[in-house]
């Protein structure tokens, strides 16, 4: 059964909801919810009018995506989310872009996907579709939140927190079947990525202790020529997603 939330108008009206807002019609002003009868008397709207206003969300907490829906941080409703608002989101640089050729986080999302396409293989069928998504699809929630560097992320719990809310809400949404062993796989397939980076990006030769674990295989096979434009970016990431996803939403950006 799924988590029911109560208010209570001042006039005593009482309602429920499925979600951490008011239903449509009601408003919520200064903190109060106010039923659709009131708002009406209150605003000197009629019903349709308020409904979409009680639809609004919180903009003190949200952002506007690319396809012109808003998202609250503070309780995704990642129903409203589309392909494009992703793609969009991961354009943007991967280490604070401390690199010496911009790199995306929906280059890196796809240099994911190449590094567990033979497991995939071996898998088949319906569960190598899932590891792919889940691969292409780890970082998905960078896109709303940004890409904070691991040094800052580990001094930011509240991060961390929405972060976990975003990922489990995106996967629910776009039906990526998370289990143990794809987090192993992928999470192998993340830090071989990062050795990749390293070397081709950045190309100092300090080591990473976390690299200790990259796959030397996939290091020698998987080299980084050339760093995409964000808008090629954008575009490369959408088609694996719609590769993987046939029958989603296309909106125009």
């Amino acid at each position: 059964m799924s988590e029911q939330y109560s208010f209570e108008c001042a006039c005593a009206r009482t309602a429920r909801n499925s979600v951490p807002s008011p239903p449509a019609g009601w408003l919520v002003v200064d903190g109060q919810a106010i039923c659709d009868d009131c708002a009406v008397a209150r605003t000197g709207l009629p019903a349709a009018t308020t409904q979409t206003i009680a639809a609004a969300p919180d903009l003190s907490t949200s952002i506007r995506l690319r396809s012109g829906a808003y998202l609250d941080l503070s309780n995704p409703d990642c129903s409203v989310v589309q392909p494009v608002d992703i793609a969009a989101g991961l354009r943007q640089p991967r280490y604070s872009a401390q690199t010496a050729r911009y790199f995306s986080i929906a280059q890196h999302s796809v240099l994911v996907l190449r590094l567990v396409e033979a497991q995939a293989r071996l898998a088949g069928g319906t569960r190598g579709v899932q590891l792919r998504r889940c691969a292409l699809m780890h970082d998905a929630a960078e896109a709303f939140i940004h890409d904070i560097t691991r040094p800052l992320k580990i001094l930011l719990p509240d991060y961390r927190a929405v972060e976990a809310v975003l990922e489990r809400r995106l996967a629910q949404h776009f039906d990526i079947e998370w289990t143990a062993g794809r987090r192993e796989i992928v999470k192998a397939a993340d830090i071989t990525a990062l050795a990749i980076e390293k070397r081709d990006l950045i190309g100092e030769q300090e080591r990473w202790p976390i690299l200790r674990d990259a796959d030397p295989e996939a290091l020698a096979r998987h080299r980084i020529t050339r760093a995409w434009h964000p808008d090629e970016a954008e575009d490369r990431f959408l088609a694996e997603f719609h590769a993987l996803w046939p029958t989603a939403e296309r909106k125009a950006a």
